[in-house]
């Protein structure tokens, strides 16, 4: 394997190795910011969100206007707009993470901080996950797709693009929209080390980019340049583990590092223990796993690999899936406060 091949694998793992840390110290998860805000009126993990779309943002615009990573490559971009499929499946992917009791990051961290509903909540995201993939699921996703998605003519679904404008200046001016929303909304409840972990996150997302797009690129075997992910490499994995086909990439050694830098600091910090989840949750565990699974394929993508690194790519198919995505967590969490 070339020194480019590499670092495809060795890449993933540590950038999970950090990525698990952060979320496993810092709960940092789309359940919980849209929760904490709804039921508490509580700003601090949104506001780690908005520190990493700010950090990633700007970090992947950069590297595009600079020619140093074809972000437009990526598979976020392109002149297909998938408006159903993004936004259908990010609600679906929402409401499914609400039930499960955590977001695709989330639940990686807390089946490796020992929680065996976790491990329920995984399995079945990652079963539905190969099922909308690979399994039969596929053909009536693929068909919704064809059916409705709209081929623009720019030839790229880029917001920078669109607007006419450079990517420097497009990452700029969100950047600062998503600074100015951190400091305006929440006034007075920041939390200085949810904002420092959500812009570690951000950075994390920039050295993605930097390693699958410019380290690894090979010119005799080009790959499009990819960010964090999780719904993708888990149906991979699962279809490796059914059918023996498959290469690791990126992905997959980017979740095995996940898992493995939260059990490690779990571990440290004396927070793994394994747990039983109680009985009467285990139905919403496998139920929301499997939304999660079937949403984040419809939808091109989880929290951490649609909602996060596709909006650094300013896409608007990301951005309209990370919408989506907070609307459908918003609507589990208004449901499941009325059935209790």
């Amino acid at each position: 394997m070339s020194d480019a091949g590499l670092w495809l694998p060795a890449g993933g793992l540590l950038v999970g190795l950090a990525f698990g840390i952060i979320v496993q110290r810092q709960r940092f998860c789309l359940v919980a910011a849209v929760g904490n805000l709804a039921v508490m009126g509580d700003w601090r993990h949104l506001h780690a969100f908005l520190a990493a779309f700010a950090v990633a943002i700007a970090g992947t615009q950069w590297l595009e206007a600079g020619g140093w990573v074809a972000v437009s490559d990526s598979a976020y971009r392109g002149a297909r707009f998938d408006w159903l499929g993004v936004g259908f499946g990010g609600l679906i992917f929402g409401f499914g993470a609400t039930l499960a009791g955590g977001c695709a990051a989330r639940t990686l961290v807390r089946s490796a901080e020992g929680n065996l509903g976790g491990w329920m909540a995984l399995l079945s995201f990652a079963l539905a996950a190969y099922l909308a993939q690979f399994g039969f699921l596929s053909p009536a996703r693929v068909a919704l797709s064809n059916a409705t998605a709209i081929m623009l003519s720019s030839g790229d679904n880029s917001i920078a693009m669109l607007s006419d404008v450079s990517p420097a200046v497009a990452g700029i001016l969100a950047a600062i929209v998503c600074v100015v929303l951190l400091v305006v909304l929440g006034r007075g409840a920041h939390d200085r080390h949810l904002i420092a972990s959500g812009g570690a996150i951000g950075a994390l997302v920039v050295a993605a980019w930097w390693i699958t797009g410019n380290l690894a690129r090979d010119e005799f075997n080009p790959v499009p340049p990819s960010a964090l992910n999780i719904s993708g490499p888990l149906a991979r994995m699962a279809h490796y583990l059914l059918t023996g086909d498959g290469a690791p990439g990126f992905g997959i050694p980017f979740v095995l590092g996940t898992v493995a830098g939260a059990a490690a600091s779990a571990f440290v910090r004396g927070a793994f223990h394994w747990r039983w989840p109680p009985v009467r949750s285990i139905p919403y565990l496998l139920i929301g796993g499997m939304l999660m699974g079937i949403g984040a394929i419809t939808a091109g993508g989880c929290n951490i690999g649609q909602a996060l690194s596709g909006v650094s790519t300013l896409s608007l198919g990301s951005l309209v899936a990370a919408g989506a995505m907070f609307s459908g967590t918003l609507l589990g969490v208004k449901w499941l406060e009325r059935r209790s």
